[in-house]
């Protein structure tokens, strides 16, 4: 696994579980006049995460396997 690949992986779950984190505080926030600052933390980490999973899958795309055949 590339150094690229791990930091993509290692920063998208940490941002997912943040994301998720901020997201849950925005649902139950108390008041009706505030919380949508937590609304926007919870979408900027959402869209890093996404960012981060495109980063790791795309990086495996066009990356032949070396199948050894025996006999």
């Amino acid at each position: 696994m590339k150094i690229k690949e791990l930091l993509a992986a290692l920063v998208g779950l940490a941002a997912a579980v943040g994301a998720i984190y901020y997201f849950y505080e925005f649902v139950t926030f108390s008041e009706e006049t505030g919380g949508h600052s937590l609304g926007w933390k919870a979408l900027g980490l959402a869209a890093i995460a996404f960012v981060c999973g495109l980063i790791y899958f795309l990086g495996h795309v066009n990356q032949e396997e070396e199948i050894h055949i025996t006999q």
